[in-house]
């Protein structure tokens, strides 16, 4: 697996430098690896259009359409087709070349919609309300999604929004009956409201939401958040001001200012404490902030390599983020039974804190994803490695091997392990052959030609 946390902190980087070439290609790594990664897939958006924005001449909407032509074949075809995989494929090589397109996000929103990329659904979604009040489509897609989340407040919140721009609207009016027959129906104002009207007045303006659609460039950031305070301050208790709170604090961490973005969540979390999302951002900054003790801790012991008091604090430092991480990523376990993407983040936590048994067993519910699984057969052979279970560690990674969504990098990787798990079982003759056709398609990877030495060696001294 990836570096995904290192790749997304280069990306950020990237793309706060206005490295936007570099910033898209980590994120498409990133995301070759797990589609389902939102924040990956936000900053590929913004560096898409921050790319655009540089462009001495803009093309026209002919040349435009020229470009897009092709992707928007494949779009209509594979969208047929069901393979809405490939849909997603296009729909992201159509945006790159036409980063503002209302339909291109559309097409990319319904695709992670319906691959159940729940987190990176609601984003572009999310994205497209912000850019296009109003739209049905949207906003019953919202509906549905956070149903899914099982955030019934927010649900109902969108639903109710569609019912009050089309209230003939049967599908929406069922949807909204299925949820008050839960008895999940909240009482926050919007099951209030006399009319649409009521409904729609607290959104943004038709200013606003344009204001709100552009990319804020790195030196309009203090006077972005200076605004969006003051919309704060008229009505610090009015619902809305979360979404407000989430840019600043997106703002906030573009700066790097962690504690400030830290601040700026957990007082978006008090406005509505029934919204995850929140809850799993004020976790990753929490996690980004240990990331930063120790990169500091790093830098010094660079200067004073023999000082014993900074190697003791770094290892207690990794200790507690180690601590932390597992904390995390079994609350979000618990309060999402059904994501098993969760799941695969906790058995990466057991995994980074040798807990090979309890790894095991959040890796044999995460591979129930079929595009967790690939990763998944990888961590089981890697814990059963740990567990010196050879034999079974080399099941995993056959299988893992099968799968024929791998990316080359990713087969070195899985066959790296393979090999290795053959060489701990004594099998050399079958490692030196993973090792060689590794060799075959990149004869500098890692320490395969030591490796097939070393074991030459150990075959003819037999």
């Amino acid at each position: 697996m990836i570096d995904t946390e290192n790749l997304i902190d280069k990306a950020q980087e990237s793309f706060n430098k206005r490295n936007y070439d570099y910033a898209i290609d980590l994120s498409r790594q990133i995301l070759e690896s797990n589609p389902e990664n939102h924040i990956a897939r936000k900053i590929l958006r913004s560096s898409l259009v921050g790319k655009y924005e540089l462009q001495v001449t803009r093309p026209s909407a002919i040349l435009a359409l020229v470009t897009g032509f092709i992707p928007i074949m494949k779009i209509n075809i594979f969208s047929v087709l069901k393979k809405y995989n490939k849909v997603l494929e296009a729909g992201e090589e159509f945006l790159s070349k036409n980063p503002f397109s209302i339909w291109g996000r559309f097409v990319v929103a319904n695709s992670l919609q319906q691959l159940n990329y729940i987190d990176s659904a609601i984003e572009e979604f999310e994205l497209l309300n912000d850019i296009k009040a109003s739209n049905i489509k949207v906003l019953k897609s919202l509906g549905n999604l956070y149903r899914l989340k099982e955030d019934i407040k927010k649900s109902t919140q969108y639903y109710q929004m569609a019912l009050s721009l089309r209230p003939s609207d049967l599908e929406t009016a069922r949807a909204l009956k299925d949820l008050s027959a839960l008895g999940t129906l909240h009482d926050g104002g919007w099951s209030k409201a006399k009319s649409s009207r009521d409904i729609v007045k607290d959104t943004l303006s038709g200013e606003e939401l344009e204001r709100a659609s552009q990319m804020v460039k790195d030196d309009e950031i203090p006077q972005e958040i200076e605004r969006l305070n003051k919309i704060i301050n008229q009505d610090s208790n009015n619902p809305e001001n979360v979404k407000h709170l989430k840019k600043i604090g997106e703002l906030y961490i573009r700066q790097k200012d962690l504690l400030s973005a830290l601040k700026t969540y957990e007082q978006a979390f008090k406005l509505v404490p029934s919204d995850g999302s929140i809850l799993i951002k004020i976790g990753d900054i929490k996690l980004w902030l240990f990331n930063e003790k120790i990169k500091e801790v790093q830098q010094k012991l660079t200067v004073e390599p023999d000082n014993q008091v900074l190697k003791d604090a770094l290892i207690k430092i990794k200790g507690e983020k180690k601590n932390f991480q597992i904390d995390e990523c079994q609350r979000r376990v618990k309060l999402n039974p059904t994501n098993l993407l969760f799941k695969y983040q906790l058995g990466c936590a057991f995994y980074d804190a040798k807990l090979f048994d309890e790894a095991t067993a959040e890796f044999q519910s995460s591979l129930r994803d079929h595009k967790l699984k690939t990763d998944s057969l990888n961590h089981l052979g890697l814990c059963f490695i740990a567990k010196k279970h050879f034999d079974m560690a080399i099941n995993q990674f056959s299988m893992a091997l099968e799968s024929t969504s791998l990316t080359s990098d990713a087969a070195k990787k899985i066959r790296y392990n393979l090999a290795m798990a053959y060489e701990y079982n004594r099998n050399y003759e079958k490692a030196i052959s993973e090792y060689k056709r590794i060799m075959e398609i990149d004869i500098n990877y890692r320490d395969i030609n030591e490796k097939i030495d070393k074991l030459q060696e150990i075959i003819n001294n037999k």
